[in-house]
Parts: structure tokens; sequence; C-alpha cells
């Protein structure tokens, strides 16, 4: 049984070399004419969906580049909206902490010959983040076209030395 990711992944390799690489997405990010926007530190991308068109679930495309044995590495992450990821992460830290907690004060009572019946409370807990990974899931469905924008438009870049157009 595969279980999907939270944030798809991706690796390819490029018969070019990797300044290359990081100029031809340059020319996309800088490219005022095309519906994309992104930063870039070094050799590390990040290409946004454009204000107007972003909604709560627009992915963002992570894009590290790196040297390889035959040109550049191309490793790319897709995930929502960082205040969105870092919600979605501190919810399931809580939810850990609660869990952990629950079983503790759930081995004191039972130690004290009580009912254990905080423990009760863990498959709420567990129900509650597999909820939240299944929102996460719907999200990314939510999201397709414009992961599939971002990655076309990236692909485009790098296969046609820096100009793409618009899907």
């Amino acid at each position: 049984m595969h279980i999907p990711p939270m944030r798809p992944t991706f690796t390819l390799d490029f018969p070019i070399e990797p300044k290359e690489a990081v100029s031809r997405l340059a020319q996309l990010v800088d490219d005022t004419d095309y519906p994309i926007e992104g930063r870039i530190a070094g050799n590390h991308l990040m290409l946004v969906i454009p204000p107007s068109y972003r909604h709560f679930w627009s992915p963002w495309l992570h894009l590290e580049v790196t040297e390889h044995d035959q040109g550049s590495s191309i490793r790319g992450r897709f995930s929502p909206n960082p205040s969105v990821w870092t919600g979605i992460m501190l919810t399931y830290i809580a939810l850990m902490t609660l869990t952990f907690f629950a079983s503790m004060f759930g081995v004191a009572q039972w130690m004290m010959d009580k009912p254990p019946t905080v423990l009760q409370l863990i498959p709420l807990f567990l129900v509650i983040a597999a909820l939240l990974y299944w929102a996460s899931l719907i999200g990314q469905k939510i999201a397709d076209a414009q992961m599939h924008e971002l990655y076309d438009a990236s692909m485009n870049a790098l296969t046609n030395g820096g100009t793409s157009e618009p899907s």
C-alpha cells in the first residue's frame, strides 16, 4: 500500500551545468510576462503562483540545483504556503504532546488502581491526525493544476534555455 506524501518531491538530472540551470530558472523568475513569481538564493529557487491567482492550498515549488556527474541534478519539493505548513506541523506537534501526556496520565491512573479513562482520548487524537492528513491530500488535489503549472514552467525553462510559454 502506497501512502501519498504530504509534500511531493521529484529529482531530475539535466545535462547542463548547475550555473546554467540556475540562470535558466532565473530568467523564468525575472520574466514579467510569465504568470509565475519566485525568489532565488544561490542554488535554491522558490517558485510561487502570483497573489491574484493564489488560494489557501496554492503550492510553492522549492528547487535545489546541485552538481551531478553529467551536469546538474534538480530536486523539487511542493509544499503549501509556509504559514499553512507551519500550522499543520504545529497541530501535529500538539496532538503528539497531548497523546504523550494522556498516555502518562492513563498509566498513572492504572498504577493507582483507577480506571485509565483518559486513554479514551488517544483514539480521538489519532482521528484528528488522520483527518488533517486527509485534508492535506484534498489540498493537493485542489492545487493539482497549479502544481503542474509550476512544474511545467520550470521544466520548460530548463529544456528551452530559459524561455518558456505559459500553459
